[in-house]
């Protein structure tokens, strides 16, 4: 799909309404609200400047409105719409204003639906979540998941293929599969509810509002990494929700009986069938089988988002135990807890690309020169900081091509401009609930 084509010829749309309904899967999954499916779209005119407007709105607002009309038209695009809703009435973006739209699926992209259908019926916890309705006011607004499946290009491609397994064993997909309301459901569903049961897993000892915008930067990472599709593999061989690649599968596999255990112990039932339905033994991934990371046969995505919550964790403790809490580089932080929560969050997300050595390297070079006579006294200032070193001072794991150090370098703030990029396209307001 070519984005010159699609920004010409489409517009994002979004109508307004909720549709309550219930769930019988009440011991397990909380009573939710779904957003009503749209199925007749009615035609909006898209926002035009005059020049006098134009003229009196800063540069940067100028550009922030021709960035959402942009990418209204490719979210337009990848839905198949072909012309867009009036602004709806008696919305806010305070409330959940837009409807979640799905696709009309094809010969080419259904290739899921069967399997959504026959998991649905099952008494696994995967059937209960695809037949719990979507919460209105879950930690990530749907509608901004939403919006990162559909950004996730709808074709393979030079960079990702989309897969499909049969018998365990995977071959190429034609397309992105349909984003219907199975599918959307599955994923809405299913990372609400791993993180909500691992929110203080990964910020452990964290305020509220830092566990939450935790959640928000995972959010934000996954949709870098694979747009929230349950089947997608990268050309180097990294795959599903979380990209896990070989190693990192048998990495997490060291310590996932932490992850298990910690689990079993939650207050939350939910979370407790999530450590005996996914992690036993015969459950977890194997780092040799491909469709462990993609297929909906196999737990995912659910097992997905566990192992990558577990793989956030073991960032989070390495970078504890290597970086924040050494005593000398400890002693140069000298912010409020939410601040100091702030960088952590950054290196948990951030190492997910570069590696545990590959960002502790910059950061380490960071703290010893420019902060070896002064106290860090700002989070937004180092982590710009940290981006630029991460470009002079690469690890040599990461050093290999111009490309690879401006990948690593660029990965953070490349995860917080999709989280923008999302926001504008997804009605405006955080995505963050």
């Amino acid at each position: 799909m070519r984005w010159t084509t699609a920004l010409l010829k489409f517009s994002l749309i979004a109508t307004c309404g909720f549709m309550s309904m219930t769930s019988s899967d009440g011991p397990f999954l909380h009573k939710l609200d779904l957003a009503s499916k749209t199925t007749v779209p009615a035609p909006a005119k898209k926002t035009k400047l005059s020049k006098e407007a134009e003229e009196s709105l800063s540069k940067a607002a100028v550009q922030k409105l021709d960035r959402m009309n942009k990418i209204n038209d490719l979210l337009a695009f990848s839905r198949g719409d072909t012309s867009s809703t009036v602004a709806c009435k008696n919305c806010s973006l305070a409330s959940e204003a837009a409807s979640i739209r799905f696709n009309q699926c094809s010969t080419k992209n259904n290739y899921m639906e069967a399997a959504l259908e026959r998991q649905k019926t099952s008494a696994s916890y995967i059937g209960a979540l695809l037949r719990t309705p979507i919460n209105k006011k879950p930690l990530i607004r749907p509608v901004c998941i939403e919006t990162a499946m559909y950004l996730q290009s709808a074709a393979s491609g030079p960079v990702v293929d989309y897969k499909t397994c049969s018998g365990g064993t995977s071959k190429n997909a034609p397309a992105r599969p349909c984003v219907s309301e199975n599918y959307f459901t599955l994923v809405n569903n299913s990372f609400e509810v791993v993180s909500q049961c691992m929110k203080t897993y990964i910020g452990e000892g964290e305020s509220a509002v830092a566990q939450k915008n935790n959640i928000l930067a995972v959010f934000g990472m996954i949709s870098v990494e694979s747009g929230f599709h349950i089947n997608i593999m990268s050309k180097t061989g990294a795959g599903g929700i979380g990209q896990f690649t070989q190693p990192a599968i048998h990495s997490v596999n060291k310590m996932i009986s932490e992850t298990e255990e910690f689990l079993k112990s939650h207050p939350d039932v939910r979370c407790q069938r999530l450590a005996n339905e996914f992690l036993k033994e015969e459950q977890r991934m194997d780092s040799k089988k491909t469709c462990d990371r993609i297929s909906v046969v196999e737990g995912n995505p659910v097992t997905n988002m566990i192992y990558t919550y577990a793989a956030l964790k073991e960032a989070t403790d390495y970078f504890d135990t290597n970086v924040f809490n050494d005593a000398k580089m400890k002693a140069k932080f000298a912010l409020p807890a939410d601040e100091m929560a702030k960088i952590k969050r950054a290196t948990m997300v951030w190492s997910h690309n570069t590696g545990y050595a590959g960002l502790k390297t910059p950061l380490t070079k960071l703290l010893t020169t420019k902060y070896a006579k002064k106290k860090v006294t700002s989070a937004d200032k180092f982590l710009e900081e940290l981006r630029e070193y991460a470009r002079l001072y690469p690890n040599k794991g990461n050093a290999g091509s111009s490309a690879r150090i401006k990948e690593t370098a660029n990965y953070y703030a490349k995860i917080q401009t999709k989280i923008d990029l999302i926001k504008d396209g997804a009605a405006g307001g955080s995505c963050l609930n």
